[in-house]
């Protein structure tokens, strides 16, 4: 697997981004770009994508603002975090990091979210969505909806908020408690190598949070709404669904799978938030089928242009 680390800077925000394999990209077929989801980084994808994959095919992985290594603007303010500043932010960025060629964009929770909103909003570089526990509405459940509502309380939420986050920087215990409640089996998460092996790719990452950064997007993603605009989706959307989330509510899944034109739904049964790590040889098999279909789907609109 070789490794390149970049940057890109859009509208003061400076996102951090992998390049992988590029040496081994095929002429015609978009990229593949991996957005991860809060409270995570860049580098949660270096042992979150099946090996075969992860080692033997091109990809990149592009952060959320606000996630270190990424770094945000001095001027960074909540009431900015809505829908078109996500479109606006993500888009850029891709079109920085993959100059002009088309992306299938797999985007796990938030950017699950990040993901079908460049679909919503027809992006040109989109050639297709993999949603990966991806949600519509930024209200949700489990402790990650806590912190969401914390900071959609404004400056009364605002020095809890800022709390839990110092905690969770510097207990490597809470950490781990806090990523096997995303789980639907805690005991057997916790014990899976490849578990260990995420929370120590986002070590650094973690330690270097910016409360003050990301009490801004959470407040802003108390706000997320995109359900309504769901049905102007135009591109190969792939939904995995996890049916025991606690995070996102299946209200939600089902609210996509429902108003998603031609959705593909995976459902992965007695799963959590993470099926990387809890169902591993089926997220790998759906993932490989997903990418196969929509670089299918592209080379065939392409021909017929």
């Amino acid at each position: 697997m070789e490794v390149t680390e970049r940057f890109v800077d859009i509208e003061g925000h400076r996102l951090a981004c992998l390049a992988v394999n590029e040496h081994l990209a095929q002429p015609g077929e978009p990229a593949v770009v991996f957005i991860h989801g809060v409270l995570a980084s860049v580098n949660f994808w270096r042992d979150a994508l099946p090996a075969a994959y992860r080692d033997n095919r091109p990809w990149y992985a592009l952060s959320l603002p606000a996630h270190p290594p990424s770094t945000v603007p001095a001027d960074f303010q909540a009431e900015q975090v809505d829908d078109a500043w996500f479109y606006r932010i993500i888009n850029g960025a891709l079109k920085q990091l993959l100059k002009g060629r088309k992306a299938i964009v797999v985007g796990h929770s938030t950017g699950g979210f990040a993901a079908l909103n460049l679909a919503v909003h027809h992006s040109p570089l989109l050639a297709g969505v993999v949603s990966v526990a991806g949600f519509h509405s930024g209200q949700w459940g489990g402790v990650e909806g806590l912190l969401v509502k914390l900071a959609g309380l404004g400056r009364w939420g605002r020095p809890l908020f800022a709390a839990n986050i110092a905690i969770a920087r510097r207990s490597r215990f809470v950490q781990k408690t806090f990523a096997s409640l995303l789980a639907r089996d805690r005991r057997a998460f916790l014990r899976h190598p490849l578990s260990q092996a995420m929370l120590d790719n986002l070590r650094a990452d973690t330690g270097a949070q910016d409360a003050g950064a990301l009490y801004c997007l959470f407040n802003g993603i108390s706000r997320l709404e995109i359900g309504q605009q769901l049905d102007a989706i135009q591109v190969p959307c792939h939904l995995f669904v996890g049916s025991h989330d606690p995070v996102v509510p299946t209200a939600q899944s089902l609210l996509l799978a429902d108003r998603v034109p031609d959705a593909h739904t995976e459902v992965f049964w007695n799963v959590g938030h993470m099926p990387f790590m809890e169902s591993p040889e089926q997220f790998g098999h759906a993932l490989t089928q997903a990418l196969s279909s929509i670089t299918q789907h592209h080379k065939a609109a392409v021909a017929a242009a």
